[in-house]
């Protein structure tokens, strides 16, 4: 069983942001969930689409921070969001077709989001001036 429980390292101090990541971890909660007790193909993909979505729509909120206060790291921030999508679409199109384990992309996914959120989300959180915590994006 793996742990996708919300833990104190995943909070960056930014109230938006760090309740946009609950819901991210929740997803992958929940496909691995689905995973572990052999959900039907059907399900686990409608799942996927369901994390690729929101991991996009996550993205352009936190990109919107990033070009609001002329970030410099803006797009190398963006670069590493780009890769992560081109890679969850590739473990989709795999799951799609039966090529991958559902595990292996479980721990992709927690691996990836546990270093993207300790490093480069701590950098972006650190960059935004405390009078726009709730600030919108668009």
């Amino acid at each position: 069983m793996v742990d996708t429980t919300w833990q104190q390292k995943f909070e960056i101090g930014h109230p938006r942001i760090d309740f946009e990541h609950r819901i991210f971890l929740d997803l992958i909660a929940q496909f691995a969930d689905q995973a572990e007790s052999g959900a039907p193909a059907k399900r686990l993909l409608r799942t996927c689409a369901e994390l690729y979505k929101y991991a996009d729509f996550h993205f352009f909120s936190e990109e919107g921070l990033m070009e609001e206060i002329e970030w410099p790291e803006t797009a190398a921030h963006k670069a590493l969001h780009r890769d992560l999508l081109k890679q969850l679409q590739d473990y989709i199109d795999s799951v799609a077709l039966d090529q991958v384990r559902t595990s292996e992309m479980i721990g992709f996914l927690l691996q990836w989001f546990t270093s993207h959120t300790a490093a480069e989300d701590r950098k972006l959180a650190r960059a935004l001036p405390s009078s726009m915590p709730y600030k919108a994006a668009v």
